[in-house]
């Protein structure tokens, strides 16, 4: 976790720093295109590798976990070509309903971020089975460097409607080409058909993965991109500035502390798996108690201290931000706690429950946002009934989570146990 968390913490405290200046080189109106922009790229990437990243780190086979990487890196170029045309014909009506013009021009941007986001899912996924830890933080800091030189250019020369995206693009660029040294993904000469039958093979031996989790991946992002998408339709372009800025600030604390977590974690309950499950619940129970006090004490530093933080940091016109960010405080604790230790139903192959909750929590947050807008109500009580929706969304999870990994200790045999003796009978 710290070899991650060394390469998130220099790239993230440089995203910190930066804050501020970013927030004075562009306005409310330029971090909503950004977050309209950043959301539907999220939610493509979300399943353009066809969601085979996940069975990555599973294989005992080595050989199968590098196919399972290409034939995901083959679906992500793939989904980028798709929303090319798609973006050349849609383009205009996408804009529109936003009413933001400027989205139809920087709209192109999306599919291929998307693949970009996609291709570090892959190679990330890969380098979690390897646990080459080292490699990860160095991502974390290149991506994060890359993503706020980008940014920092464009928005100096006065190219600033989509310069927040561009640098979002330009990160996970960087990000995916700084794992591939290192990644195995090349073999000594082989026949020229053979990688297709392999690759062919493997996707569908892992067919579940498009067919239930690349489902329930689309329904995941949605659940925490479909609130953005909804604010910025009913409130307009610059309160989902406002909005986009204080989920920004919030989300490096879990980038740089929950995701270090959830990669080691996500290595180690693997292994477990593989081995049995015997220890898969003391591991769960022990992660979740450590992330559950990372999260108490940044609920109370959110809740007391937001409003006049971000007046302080970003100037006046944004302390708008730090009343949403308190309405999501209870939100990004939940998250905090319950999104890292989720990826125990995948190892343990309940990608039914995972897609159950997925949809669930998708209509509830949905249904909370948009029945707020359409009572007539504020966007704060929207960003509210958001942030209070998901908080119970991340509360399920992490329940669900429970009594899987439960389950499989009490079915899991003991560490010390002999082997059963052969017999020979008739039966099955």
């Amino acid at each position: 976790m710290l070899s991650i968390a060394a390469g998130s913490a220099s790239g993230q405290l440089l995203l910190v720093l930066a804050a501020p200046v970013l927030a004075r080189l562009y306005g409310p109106a330029d971090f909503g295109l950004f977050a309209v922009l950043a959301t539907l790229a999220a939610t493509v990437g979300a399943v353009a590798a066809g969601r085979f990243e996940l069975a990555v780190p599973l294989p005992e086979l080595d050989r199968e976990a590098h196919d399972l990487a290409l034939v995901g890196l083959v679906a992500a170029l793939g989904t980028a070509l798709v929303g090319t045309v798609v973006v050349a014909v849609a383009r205009d009506e996408i804009a529109a309903l936003f009413d933001h013009p400027a989205l139809g021009t920087w709209l192109w941007l999306t599919p291929w971020t998307a693949a970009a986001m996609a291709a570090v899912q892959v190679l990330n996924q890969l380098a979690i089975r390897y646990r080459r830890y080292a490699a990860i933080g160095r991502r974390n800091f290149l991506q994060s460097v890359a993503t706020l030189l980008t940014q920092l250019g464009v928005g100096a020369i006065g190219l600033r409607s989509g310069g927040l995206a561009l640098g979002l693009g330009a990160g996970h660029l960087v990000g995916a080409l700084s794992l591939l040294p290192g990644a195995r993904l090349r073999t000594a000469d082989p026949p020229p058909e053979q990688p297709r039958r392999r690759m062919w093979r493997v996707a569908v031996r892992h067919r579940r993965f498009p067919l239930l989790l690349a489902p329930a991946g689309l329904l995941n992002v949605l659940g925490l991109q479909l609130p953005v998408l909804l604010i910025a339709y009913y409130y307009g372009a610059e309160v989902a500035g406002w909005f986009g800025l204080a989920q920004r600030m919030l989300a490096m604390p879990v980038a740089l502390i929950g995701t270090a977590i959830a990669q080691v974690y996500l290595a180690e309950l693997s292994q477990a798996a593989r081995t049995g499950g015997g220890n898969a619940a003391a591991l769960f129970l022990r992660t979740s108690r450590h992330l559950g006090m990372i999260a108490a004490a940044g609920v109370l530093l959110i809740g007391f201290g937001a409003p006049w933080a971000f007046a302080i940091a970003f100037g006046h016109e944004w302390t708008t931000s730090g009343a949403y960010a308190q309405a999501l405080a209870v939100y990004v604790a939940a998250q905090f706690v319950g999104s890292p230790v989720s990826q125990t139903l995948i190892v343990f192959g309940r990608q039914n429950l995972q897609l159950a909750w997925d949809a669930g929590r998708a209509l509830l947050v949905g249904a909370a946002v948009a029945g707020t807008a359409l009572s007539g109500a504020s966007a704060l009580a929207a960003v509210w009934a958001f942030g209070l929706s998901a908080a119970v969304a991340y509360g399920a999870s992490w329940l669900l989570s429970l009594y899987v990994v439960t389950r499989a200790r009490r079915h899991a045999p003991p560490a010390n146990a002999e082997p059963e003796p052969l017999t020979l009978t008739g039966g099955r």
